[in-house]
Order: C-alpha cells, then structure tokens, then sequence
C-alpha cells in the first residue's frame, strides 16, 4: 500500500513469513509506486515519476501528456479516428508526411503486442528532438504512444515508457467513423 503526500510517499509492505519487514531495492519500490489512468476508452499505468503536464494546445484526440522532470522526456498519448484500413497504409502516409517536414526516420518496424499489430517508428526532428511512437489500428481507432526526449535517448526515460506501453489496454472504440466524418462514442 502506497501511502503519502505531496511530497513523501511511503510504500508499506508488512511483514514476511518470519515477522520480519519486507523490504524492496529501489527498482522494485518504484514498480511498485504507479499512477493508474482510466478514460472508459483505454487504460494505462505509469510511474510516480511521470506527472500529468497541462498543455495549452492539447486537441481533442489527446488523452494525456505526462512529463519526466528527472530528464525532461514527454510521453503524449492519443486517440483518433483513422480514414486508413491497414497499419501498412498508415505508414506510407506518416512517412510520407516526415519525409516532407524533413525529419530523419532512424527506425521503422513491426511488432505483435497483446494481440494488436503496433507500428514502432523512431524519428528524429529539426529541433534535435528524437520521437519514439507506437500506434495501434483497431476498429478505425489509432491508438498513438510517442516518447519526446531532447538528443540522445535516455534509458530510463525508453524503459519507463515500455512500461507504461505493455500496461496499454484498448476498453472501446473511442470514435465512429463513418466515409470521412466520425463521432467520438
């Protein structure tokens, strides 16, 4: 149990077998110290060490944007309706797109995760910074995961994120698309 404030957060274990305290390293107490998120739509878990940034641009498709004070990495994660039908054409489209802001794409693959078919792409823009993104395309839904962390990416900033991506349920569908309109469900 988690308990705190502000500041401080004590992680109380109890007792093992021998009426000892159970301890944990300084790995285990921070997997075991996450925030949980819930929307109705998808539901994620990320460490204490990741807060909720407000952004005053944030759209419609964004569910969260949290930050990293410790390395200043950002993680913002969406959801969009899509007019695409397959992660193949998504990636023509997104590259294509890239290509023209003349950002450098490092890494481009597939992968099964959970069932879901998730196109990872790691790419660099002009401002020096590098992007990390996952997207999943699930009923007409894309689902985007992407990681910002300014030059050279840091391990643990990319090891927290897959955390927070192998915690990513889909619940629903958060849109309805229908030809080129869609409404949010």
């Amino acid at each position: 149990m988690v308990k705190g404030n502000k500041d401080k957060f004590v992680l109380e274990l109890g007792n093992d077998e021998k009426g000892q305290p159970k301890t944990l390293s300084a790995e285990e107490t921070l997997k075991q110290m996450k925030k949980g998120f819930n929307n109705g739509y998808v539901s994620f878990e990320y460490p204490f060490l990741w807060q909720e940034l407000k952004s005053e641009d944030e759209d419609e498709f964004t569910v969260r944007v949290l930050l990293n004070k410790t390395n200043n990495s950002i993680v913002k994660i969406s959801i969009q309706p899509c007019l695409v039908n397959t992660v193949e054409e998504l990636k023509e489209l997104v590259e294509t797109d890239l290509k023209t802001k003349e950002w450098e794409i490092q890494q481009s693959g597939m992968e099964t995760f959970d069932n879901y078919g998730i196109w990872d792409m790691i790419y660099l823009t002009n401002e020096g910074l590098e992007v990390e993104q996952y997207s999943i395309l699930k009923d007409n839904n894309l689902y985007s995961l992407e990681l910002y962390t300014k030059n050279n990416r840091d391990q643990v900033a990319v090891k927290s994120f897959v955390d927070v991506i192998q915690t990513f349920k889909i619940l629903k569908p958060a849109f309805k698309v229908n030809g080129d309109s869609y409404e949010r469900i």
